[in-house]
């Protein structure tokens, strides 16, 4: 069975790469580079379990975008920049 999109986004990590929080915009890169619409019920789940604007998420930050079946969309952080960046795995 060949894998939805949305289904795609919902279980791979993506990399931000630009966030436009003023105009609800996020372009994140899996596979390939995408640019996501967000809308204003749009929330970003950060790495402590809090809800926060789009405007939190910086490039570079590790993340997963869920979907509810009410069309209220979550972007998970996973990973932030600077600990990728401080990892001794580089």
């Amino acid at each position: 069975m060949t894998q939805s999109f949305t289904d795609w986004l919902q279980k791979s990590r993506v990399m931000v790469v630009e966030v436009d929080a003023e105009n609800g915009r996020l372009r994140v890169k899996g596979e390939a580079c995408t640019d996501l619409a967000c809308h204003e019920r749009t929330v970003v789940l950060t790495e402590d379990g809090h809800e926060a604007p789009l405007a939190v998420l910086n490039p570079g930050d590790i993340v997963r975008i869920d979907e509810s079946p009410r069309g209220v969309a979550r972007v998970v952080v996973l990973r932030r920049v600077w600990e990728a960046i401080a990892s001794p795995e580089l």
